[in-house]
């Protein structure tokens, strides 16, 4: 009887609900499908669901000190496991920098520099990281999460072609389907007190608000709001030191249009309870919720640095706002909301289920194929 052969997927954390985390989480369940004996290298995991996924979970003692010390021990580690074990295949997601496939999921030289200009050559810890695993080359491939992402890998680090990809992340149909607008919309609009007559437009985030630009999404709100037009509400959902941003609403006098809440685990409901999903980041690599919130039916504004722009070019070029004018997204919000747009919501939708748990199965099949 043959053998079944063996993967490693080595990701430091995979205990909150993330894009990066939702991306390896799949990772796991393609590669058990194909066969693979799959051990997850982590320092903190959520064992529940790497069991679920068909993975097996070895933890990685955590560094008893913060900064880059902690990356590379954890670095070290992973190796020193890769060459006990000897696995046919090795994954790393920006954590190891001795694998066969990079998954890579930020650009954080890149968005240090769009979001602190001033301070752009200021390099983090995990930059110093990412360019320790780039610099080295010891991978047979880097997978990147949109084009956006491959030319900043090309052009930063100096990767030829042939060893970049660009595979867009996946989504869950059975969380995230059109059918969660019929069973759900209404009891959460009831839930978070909307009204019949009111536009509920949301940005929903795993965190780092700064990011993902809130500032400016209140900003819109406050556009919104004083041209009156249309009657407003707005929701934030993510984690995150959210005092400041509700300060500038109140100080807008916008702040009872707002509805803040943490992160849920049930979100797909409340992407259905919403008119319009708003994303204006200064960056988002690829940005998972916004294809999360197109399954559901629930049509997204977004900002031309978000990578998930790239499956919407073309036909829905109207959803994709150019620059950071509030008012221009007031503007484009509007125009989207004075209409019926029952029609678009399903063309995104079924734009969407392109991008499913078979897709994620024949990029990475297909990867694979090229070196084992």
């Amino acid at each position: 009887m043959q053998k079944a052969p063996t993967a490693v997927v080595a990701i430091r954390k995979l205990n909150k609900m993330t894009g990066a985390a939702r991306i390896a989480l799949q990772q796991i369940s393609i590669l058990s499908a194909m066969g693979y004996n799959v051990t997850v290298l982590c320092e903190k995991a959520d064992a529940a669901n790497i069991h679920s996924t068909g993975g097996t979970l070895h933890k990685i003692s955590t560094f008893p000190f913060k900064g880059l010390v902690r990356r590379r021990w954890f670095s070290a580690r992973a190796n020193a496991w890769r060459l006990r074990h000897k696995p046919d295949l090795v994954i790393s997601h920006g954590d190891s920098d001795n694998a066969d496939i990079v998954f890579m999921h930020n650009c954080v030289d890149l968005a240090q520099g769009l979001i602190y200009p001033e301070a752009a050559d200021l390099q983090s810890d995990v930059s110093k990281m990412h360019r320790k695993i780039m610099s080295q080359g010891a991978f047979k491939k880097v997978v990147a999460n949109s084009r956006l992402m491959a030319n900043d890998l090309s052009s930063r680090y100096n990767l030829p072609e042939d060893k970049i990809e660009v595979s867009y992340p996946g989504y869950n149909p059975k969380q995230f389907n059109a059918s969660v607008k019929i069973n759900y919309r209404e009891a959460r609009r009831d839930e978070l007190g909307i009204k019949k007559q009111e536009k509920l437009i949301g940005l929903v985030t795993s965190g780092d608000f700064k990011k993902r630009n809130l500032s400016l999404f209140i900003d819109i709100a406050d556009c919104l709001v004083k041209k009156a037009t249309l009657n407003y509400r707005f929701l934030v959902i993510g984690q995150g030191n959210t005092a400041a941003y509700k300060e500038k609403a109140e100080k807008l006098n916008i702040g009872h249009h707002f509805i803040w809440k943490k992160t849920v685990p049930n979100v797909e409901q409340y992407y259905a309870a919403l008119d319009l999903f708003m994303l204006p980041a200064h960056i988002e690599e690829f940005g998972c919720v916004v294809l999360e919130a197109m399954a559901c039916s629930t049509l997204p504004l977004i900002s031309e640095r978000v990578g998930a722009g790239e499956i919407l070019e073309g036909d829905y070029k109207q959803l994709i706002v150019s620059g950071y004018d509030a008012c221009q997204w007031a503007q484009a919000s509007e125009k989207i909301l004075m209409q019926n747009n029952d029609l678009l919501s399903n063309q995104v939708a079924n734009r969407a289920s392109q991008f499913t748990y078979e897709y994620q199965y024949k990029a990475l099949k297909t990867l694979l194929s090229q070196f084992f």
